[in-house]
C-alpha cells in the first residue's frame, strides 16, 4: 500500500491529535509546512462550529473552539493553544478561555514540554515561567501556582510553588539575566472594624494582599531560588465584571 504524504497524515480533528500527529510526522522544523497545518486546523475548528472567520471585530467564538498560534523561539518552537471554555458575549462578558503551551525541539521536533498554561521567558536564558492558565475579560488568571522550566534541559522543572491564597491578578517583570519578579494580588473580606470600612464606587472595601516573588535562576547549576515579600492593606476591590 502506498504511503501517504506528510500533509495528508496530519488530520486536524482535535488539539491532542494535532500535537500527536505533528510529533509523528514532522521530523525537523519546517515553518511553511507548520504554518499550513496550523491554518488548516484553525479553519477546520471554526468550520465545525459554524464560524466563517475569527477576529477582534468579528462575533465572539462559541464554546469548544480551539485556535493555535506558533512562535519560533530560536532552537525551539512553541505551539500556543487557546480553547473557548465559556463563550464570550458582546454584552456583559462572562467568557473564559483555557491556555495550553506545547514546546518542541526544532532540530528533531521532539516534544519537550506540554503545560496547561501560558509562559514567559526569563531574560537571556532558555528558561521560562509557566503561569496563566485561563483568560477572561478581566485578564489572565494565574492558576494554582507557577513553575520554572528549562527548554535546553528537555523541559526540566527547576522550581515550582503553589500559591497560598486565591490570586486574582499577576504581573511578571524582567529584572536581569535569569531573574524576574512575579507580583500577585489577592483579596479577602475586610477584617477591620466596620466603622473603618470606606464606601467604594465599585466593589467593596476589602483586605488586599500583594506578594512579590523575586526568582533568580542559574542554568549552569540547574537551580532557582525564590524570595517572597508580602504586604496587606485595606482598599476598594479591583474585582468586578466586564461590559
Amino acid at each position: 500500500m502506498a504511503s501517504k504524504s506528510p500533509v495528508q497524515e496530519v488530520k486536524p480533528d482535535t488539539a491532542d491529535s494535532f500535537v500527536t500527529n505533528l510529533q509523528a510526522t514532522m521530523k525537523s522544523y519546517d515553518e511553511s509546512v507548520l504554518r499550513k497545518w496550523v491554518d488548516e486546523f484553525n479553519t477546520q475548528q471554526l468550520k465545525s462550529h459554524g464560524v466563517a472567520k475569527a477576529g477582534e471585530d468579528l462575533p465572539p467564538l462559541p464554546t469548544g473552539v480551539v485556535q493555535i498560534e506558533f512562535e519560533d523561539l530560536g532552537e525551539h518552537v512553541l505551539l500556543q493553544l487557546r480553547e473557548v471554555l465559556t463563550a464570550h458575549s458582546d454584552d456583559v462578558d462572562g467568557g473564559m478561555d483555557q491556555f495550553r503551551s506545547v514546546f518542541f525541539n526544532k532540530r528533531d521536533m521532539r516534544l519537550l514540554k506540554d503545560i496547561a498554561t501560558k509562559s514567559q521567558m526569563l531574560p537571556d536564558t532558555s528558561m521560562r515561567i509557566a503561569i496563566g492558565s485561563q483568560q477572561s475579560c478581566m485578564g489572565d488568571a494565574a492558576g494554582e501556582g507557577y513553575a520554572i522550566f528549562d527548554l535546553k534541559q528537555n523541559g526540566k522543572t527547576y522550581l515550582s510553588e503553589k500559591f497560598q491564597d486565591q490570586v486574582q491578578s499577576f504581573e511578571v517583570k524582567p529584572v536581569k539575566t535569569g531573574t524576574i519578579q512575579l507580583l500577585t494580588r489577592s483579596e479577602s473580606d475586610f477584617k477591620g472594624k466596620e466603622k473603618d470600612a470606606q464606601q467604594c464606587e465599585i466593589g467593596s472595601w476589602v483586605d488586599v494582599q500583594e506578594t512579590t516573588y523575586t526568582i533568580s535562576c542559574d542554568a549552569r547549576l540547574g537551580k532557582c531560588t525564590s524570595q517572597k515579600k508580602q504586604k496587606t492593606y485595606p482598599a476598594c476591590s479591583a474585582v468586578g465584571a466586564c461590559d
